[in-house]
């Protein structure tokens, strides 16, 4: 098999790697003990490029682990195959969130074949981010660079099409006002009478239409119901807080905020018509940590005799035009989040600050892709940690929640956008 350049440097580079490393101690980052030797032979440029061009882009960032037997003394042989084995594992990974479950099952001798079994032709690049050995084993932990472009590539000429990244789930979050209408109205508002609006109304169906799923309003009103120190925080106008917290409730992936108006124009000359013109414009907002994926806005005219009818007839035509803007920029915009790394916050109270290093162990036993692990502070008897991983903040909780740490019981207390708050309880 034909390697490019960067595949053929990489591998040098890991050969002059395995010749100078034997005997000496655990490696943290393969990188770092072949600097000296990589500018011994010339090869310092393309050292620092490799190097540059793992952090340069996290689109492609996947972690995973890998394992092997040590057998007599000869643990550089037992590296390499651990690294091996954490390649395949990385490119199981992202084959995992490509390929359809019950597809990749059923073609599984296939999938060995033409990919598992070339998985070094998919890595750009790659770190080793901790290496130990327990008895005769030696188990490491790498962060790699995916050539996705690639792997679909090869994906698709061996018949298992990609399904490119699972659609998202939608909050709406839209207040909406016609000509005749002295506020907006929203259905999340309580002094609200309408309700829900004629431009939601057509994003649910024709979301639906296209295969999205939309959170239930009605199951956001009974929790609000019931807890009526949130219903104080429900006016028009959401804060970016709230609007996590709602979604939180609803388990969305994105939120969908903004607001429809319409504004009467001048009466057509010698007509009785009014022109009416709906003007919408919304914020996508990634539901695990507000950011704002994209803005979109759509505007329309209609007129009538009646005022509100030619308003509701243009929200309805704006409603249209945004629902093919929303699925134009949502796919493209969601793909970059699956196999990327997420940034998640840990807020634990109960936890001593000598415990810290055994906490830390504890992260990375229970909750798979963990990248990286940032402390941030400690004050009032509250750690906070900051976690890059390649999984989703609902399976961090998950993870997490209910598990033992020393003599105590993890309990998550909340998990709302990217942050998850847990106890540990003394048993």
């Amino acid at each position: 098999m034909h390697l490019t350049k960067e595949q053929a440097n990489l591998q040098l580079i890991m050969n002059i790697e395995q010749s100078a490393i034997k005997d000496k101690g655990p490696v943290i980052a393969y990188y770092s003990s072949s600097v000296r030797l990589c500018a011994l032979c010339g090869f310092l440029f393309v050292f620092f490029a490799v190097v540059n061009s793992l952090y340069a882009n996290s689109d492609d960032r996947v972690a995973a682990g890998g394992s092997a037997i040590i057998f007599g003394d000869k643990k550089d042989i037992a590296r390499d195959k651990a690294v091996n084995d954490a390649f395949r594992r990385a490119i199981e990974q992202v084959v995992g969130v490509m390929v359809n479950t019950e597809i990749a099952v059923k073609n599984s001798d296939l999938l060995h074949d033409k990919i598992y079994s070339q998985h070094f032709r998919f890595i750009k690049n790659f770190a080793v981010t901790e290496e130990r050995t327990e008895k005769d084993k030696l188990i490491l932990k790498i962060v790699a660079n995916i050539n996705i472009n690639d792997l679909e590539k090869d994906l698709d000429e061996i018949g298992l099409h990609t399904r490119k990244y699972e659609k998202p789930k939608f909050l709406l979050l839209v207040s909406e006002q016609n000509v005749i209408n002295d506020k907006p109205s929203a259905w999340w508002d309580s002094s609200s009478a309408a309700g829900r609006g004629i431009v939601e109304d057509i994003l649910i169906r024709r979301l639906k239409e296209k295969g999205f799923t939309l959170v239930n309003h009605q199951s956001i009103i009974t929790v609000i119901k019931s807890d009526p120190a949130l219903s104080q925080y429900l006016d028009i106008n959401l804060s970016g807080d709230t609007a996590l917290t709602l979604a939180s409730m609803g388990e969305a992936d994105m939120i969908v905020m903004g607001q429809a108006v319409v504004k009467e124009c001048p009466s057509i000359k010698d007509t009785t018509l009014h022109s009416c013109q709906a003007n919408i414009s919304f914020r996508i907002v990634n539901a695990d940590n507000d950011e704002t994926i994209a803005s979109v806005y759509a505007s329309a005219v209609a007129a009538h005799v009646d005022p509100f009818t030619g308003g509701s007839e243009a929200l309805k035509k704006a409603a249209a035009e945004m629902t093919d803007k929303l699925v134009t920029h949502i796919p493209a915009k969601w793909q970059r989040r699956t196999g990327i790394t997420n940034s998640i916050r840990l807020l634990i109270s109960g936890l001593d600050p000598v415990n810290m290093p055994d906490f830390k162990r504890f992260l990375n036993e229970n909750i798979s892709g963990i990248v990286e692990i940032y402390d941030r502070n400690y004050r009032y008897g509250t750690a906070i940690l900051d976690m890059s991983v390649t999984g989703s903040v609902k399976d961090s909780a998950e993870g997490l929640n209910n598990k033992t740490f020393n003599s105590g019981v993890v309990q998550v207390s909340s998990s709302i956008g990217n942050v998850i708050s847990i106890k540990i309880l003394k048993m």
